[in-house]
């Protein structure tokens, strides 16, 4: 029963008892809702998860804590890490369950086969969870693929599976190459600027923060492969200090993507508030986090109007860029998005698809360079290396097309590999919209099941016992883009089924174009003695970056 029911219950029980109380129909009021109130935090913290759920008999961790589940061990660790420690050390038939902040139930999928009846045969019988569709639609709008669900879902997503087709694609690489070179040009003046400077260069190399300048590339991409518009975030960007700590990026759209998702201690105490109070009250609450989101969120709707106006001034004064594939030309040329509401959602659609194709592939190259750098696997780096110069001879090529990085099989190694152990997104939601089943055990409606690529894609069961090694070799036996396990559903990174993501290939090309012309230019290194902190959040990025040491090479 809502909050609002068991108030509404409480003046009518006032009401009609009042003639009969001793007290005050206020008093009684307020007796009668502090005691309904405190039965249903009762019901919900202590008897429902611990003593009524038909979900209490799945195997899973012991709870530590009365009211506090399992939270304490998902909190220090890194999004999904937890649920991989438990898959490999509880015994489980493809289901686990666990208790997380104010004993809220968690089930956890743990095999192929129950993941399968959740993202494909049963796909639209689970829902994104409405804590979820309020904090994070309140940001990105609620109008998105990514929060459509059942007809509509399957009616937005036909609607721009044009713009991801394998042929739209193909004509993609040139761009995202092209920007790629743009990041690499902004990088050498880093490292050169600091060589010539008092900066730390030299022989061990100029210490770069990569993060900055991948976030940068990939909105750029984002903006002129996927909406055909050009943000000019690297031509903006600062290279002066060799350090390039992530403060301003001389973007305002990726500062304030930086902003929204930012993973911080402000952030974390904001979502507890959401799960205790309405999102509505707590974004009243004057909370600087809360209103360093509220600006990021006007200044991304605002640039977002900028360029819907944009494109539609230029499909209306160029009929030659009316055959334009971009996902926005082809939901202007759909005529699905008219009116108020279509604008609306039109908008919405564009600020998924920026924040998810922007920020993902940084992410995916942050953890490239890193692992790539390290001591234990720096001939991986100078094999990769070798590849690239050895499929363009003459020098850093201006163009390249499809299939010559199609061709560079090391390259795709490299990157299913950094996709497999360092997923962008470790865990996501999903809720039971009825009552269902999962491998034959009852989930009742309102039941909230926890997705993790993390875990799944470190499953000893399924990718044996190196698991949590990097091997790219795994991969060496398959066709790009393949999986190296024999299901489908045993690598999530881009999760599977009707609601998996509809940009994968757009993110893995734009993923090898720039790494084959990042590796191609530069040597990475480090001494891997830094610890590497990763805390829960809407991204698996590393807490303040991963400098490392880049030299320039020599091309060939």
């Amino acid at each position: 029963m809502s909050t609002t029911n068991i108030l509404v219950g409480c003046a009518a029980s006032t009401i009609l008892i009042s003639r009969y109380a001793h007290y005050s129909a206020i008093t009684t009021f307020v007796l009668l809702t502090s005691l309904a109130l405190t039965c249903k935090v009762l019901y919900h913290l202590i008897l429902w998860p611990k003593f009524l759920s038909p979900t209490r008999h799945l195997p899973g961790p012991t709870n530590p804590s009365l009211l506090m589940g399992n939270f304490a061990t998902v909190r220090k660790m890194q999004s999904g890490a937890a649920q991989a420690f438990w898959m490999r050390t509880i015994p489980n038939s493809g289901l686990l369950r666990y208790l997380g902040i104010f004993n809220m139930e968690r089930v956890f999928p743990t095999t192929p086969e129950v993941l399968k009846e959740v993202l494909h045969t049963k796909s639209y019988s689970f829902v994104k969870p409405p804590l979820i569709a309020i904090n994070i639609g309140s940001i990105l709008g609620k109008k998105g693929l990514l929060f459509a669900e059942g007809e509509e879902h399957k009616a937005q997503r036909k609607l721009l599976l044009p713009a991801f087709s394998h042929a739209h694609i193909k004509g993609l690489v040139p761009g995202f190459w092209s920007k790629g070179v743009e990041m690499t040009e902004k990088v050498a003046e880093v490292v050169r600027s600091s060589r010539d400077g008092p900066g730390d260069g030299g022989e061990e190399g100029v210490v770069v923060q990569m993060g900055r300048w991948f976030s940068l590339v990939t909105l750029d991409i984002i903006g002129s492969c996927g909406f055909g518009y050009e943000f000019r975030a690297l031509e903006s960007a600062s290279i002066s200090g060799s350090s390039n700590i992530e403060d301003k990026s001389g973007s305002e759209l990726a500062d304030a993507y930086k902003a929204v998702f930012n993973t911080g201690g402000p952030s974390r105490m904001v979502a507890i508030l959401s799960m205790i109070f309405p999102f509505r009250l707590v974004r009243l609450l004057p909370l600087k986090r809360t209103r360093d989101v509220d600006r990021a969120s006007s200044t991304i709707r605002r640039v977002t109007a900028q360029i819907i106006a944009a494109k539609k001034s230029m499909l209306a004064t160029s009929p030659e860029d009316s055959e334009s594939g971009d996902i926005l030309s082809i939901m202007l040329k759909s005529n699905a998005y008219t009116g108020p509401d279509g604008e609306c959602s039109m908008r919405d659609q564009m600020m998924t698809f920026l924040a998810a194709g922007h920020e993902t592939t940084a992410t995916s190259m942050i953890w490239a360079i890193h692992v790539l750098s390290l001591p234990e696997n720096r001939h991986m780096q100078s094999r990769l290396r070798a590849e690239i110069h050895a499929a363009f001879p003459s020098g850093l090529p201006t163009t390249v097309t499809y299939d010559q990085i199609s061709n560079l099989r090391y390259l795709s190694q490299i990157m299913s590999e950094v996709l497999r152990l360092y997923p962008p997104v470790g865990a996501t939601l999903r809720m039971a919209a009825e009552d269902t089943s999962l491998n034959g055990s009852f989930i009742p409606k309102g039941t909230t099941l926890m997705i993790s690529p993390f875990a799944i894609n470190r499953s000893v069961a399924l990718w044996g016992a190196d698991a949590e090694e990097f091997r790219p070799e795994r991969w060496a036996s398959k066709e790009d883009g393949a999986a190296a396990v024999e299901s489908n559903y045993g690598f999530l990174t881009f999760l599977a089924g009707p609601r998996g993501c509809i940009g994968n290939m757009f993110a893995k090309m734009e993923f090898k174009c720039l790494l084959a012309v990042t590796i191609g230019r530069f040597e990475f290194s480090q001494d891997g003695k830094r610890e590497v902190v990763v805390k829960g959040g809407a991204a698996n990025k590393p807490q303040g970056g991963i400098p490392v040491s880049v030299n320039e090479v020599v091309w060939g």
